[in-house]
């Protein structure tokens, strides 16, 4: 054996035991043995999902299947280690033909700086069973540090568990008491496409506002529909955004007058129940290809127009605490769009800061 090959596999035979070494110094927890209801879940004691058990015999099959992702959920914890392992399985498919695994079945992590402001981790990851991402954390202060690691956006979440160096400390940090933002929407409030779990618009937004949020984002399937609004405000928020209008696409089901009144009855539902609740009606944001396909355009504009003679005519009778965000505010510019309807990264930031301006406002 000459020199050369000697020394190589030396190295392969040393990196791999210290690889192990490594590997087995860690110290596993699990967040649900401590925490029985994580940031962004509006009911305890429900896993890695957004719907309680009992949702399933009042909602339609696809909500209910939705609800069992992960999106919106975060789990926030302390700790002073210098890395951070998360191992986890998931029940569906890992990537889509528009959306990278990394967003569909991936975790991401956050950590606050000595400024106080959120800062993006790198991590590592294998997509295999079980699904893992390693992040290095070195410079952690002795006292610890805040973390918030968000969950999948379109994929279930079991069997998770997280490692840290060993001799380490980690504390779960259970939901803030604060009054949460409810958002019920689609599949753009459900974070599709975003590249990863943080850069989902209501991820973003709660950097931004420091707030508590519940993402009630239902692929496809956000319809104002009564059953799923009375697990809205089953939660009792601050401030309800309903964004389901481009799930409501003008056809023979979906008329002006069938429109119009689930609007009706949805905000009226939400004031009957939650009187002193805010509650925010959100226009449909358009589609990159309006200007070029009069049909695409047709959608939005008339979907637009039916909100804003439903918000005008509700303004005229009871103002108080119903505020509307419009398309002209959102503005998303013709690059915010993975194909047309869905949000690339920049597309979400852009929804985000739209929507911080206006909950700024209406929060103060």
């Amino acid at each position: 054996m000459n020199n050369s090959r000697y020394f190589y596999l030396l190295f392969t035979v040393i990196f791999s035991y210290t690889y192990a070494q490594k590997a087995a110094s860690l110290t596993w927890h699990d967040p649900l043995k401590t925490i029985t209801k994580i940031d962004g879940q509006g009911w305890e004691n429900i896993a890695y999902t957004r719907l309680p058990n009992i949702a399933e015999k009042s909602v339609r099959g696809p909500v209910w299947s939705l609800s069992r992702n992960s999106a919106g959920l975060s789990i926030r914890f302390t700790s002073n280690t210098e890395t951070i392992k998360v191992e986890y399985t998931v029940g569906g498919d890992i990537a889509m033909h528009h959306m990278p695994a990394t967003g569909v079945s991936g975790v991401d992590l956050y950590g606050k700086n000595d400024a106080g402001n959120w800062q993006w981790y790198r991590g590592k990851h294998t997509f295999s069973d079980p699904i893992s991402f390693s992040f290095k954390t070195a410079g952690s202060p002795i006292s610890g540090r805040e973390y918030q690691l968000y969950l999948p956006l379109y994929n279930s979440v079991k069997n998770l568990k997280i490692g840290i160096s060993q001799g380490s400390e980690i504390t779960f940090l259970p939901q803030r008491n604060q009054k949460p933002i409810v958002v019920y929407g689609t599949s753009i409030a459900q974070g599709a496409c975003a590249s990863r779990p943080g850069m989902a618009w209501t991820n973003i937004l709660r950097r931004l506002l420091d707030y508590p949020m519940v993402n009630l984002g239902f692929s496809g399937n956000g319809r104002l529909e009564p059953e799923v609004l009375a697990l809205v405000t089953d939660v009792d928020a601050e401030l309800y955004v309903l964004d389901c209008l481009p799930n409501l696409s003008p056809n023979e089901t979906h008329t002006e007058t069938e429109i119009k009144k689930r609007l009706r009855r949805s905000i009226q539902h939400i004031r009957e129940k939650r009187p002193e609740s805010k509650i925010l009606l959100t226009q449909h944001a358009g589609y990159s290809d309006g200007e070029v396909d009069s049909g695409r355009r047709s959608i939005y504009e008339t979907l637009n127009r039916w909100t804003s003679d439903v918000f005008e005519e509700l303004q005229k009778s009871n103002p108080q605490n119903l505020y509307m965000l419009t398309k002209a505010e959102i503005n998303l510019s013709n690059d915010a769009f993975v194909d047309g309807t869905h949000p690339t990264d920049l597309g979400m930031e852009q929804y985000a800061k739209a929507y911080k301006a206006k909950l700024n406002a209406i929060l103060k």
